[in-house]
C-alpha cells in the first residue's frame, strides 16, 4: 500500500505540470498548475485521514497469514 501511495505522489508530480502547461501564456499555465496540484495536494490529504486507515484496519498484519486450505 504504500507503495501505491509514492507512486501516485510521482505521478501527479509529474502528470500535472505536463498535461497543463500546454498552451496559452506562461502566466495561465503556471496559474492551471498550481490549481491542480492545490487541489490534488488536498484530495490526497483527505484520503490520508479518512481511507489510509481503513485500510490499515481491514488489511491482516504482517507476519499473519490467512490460509483457510490447511486449516
Amino acid at each position: 500500500m504504500q507503495k501505491v501511495l509514492l507512486v501516485s505522489i510521482l505521478a501527479a508530480t509529474i502528470l500535472i505540470p505536463l498535461v497543463l502547461a500546454n498552451g496559452g501564456t506562461l502566466r495561465q499555465a503556471v496559474r492551471r498548475t498550481a490549481i491542480a496540484t492545490g487541489v490534488f495536494c488536498t484530495f490526497y490529504w483527505l484520503a490520508l485521514l479518512f481511507v489510509y486507515p481503513l485500510l490499515q484496519r481491514s488489511a491482516p498484519a504482517l507476519g499473519e497469514r490467512t490460509n483457510t486450505i490447511a486449516q
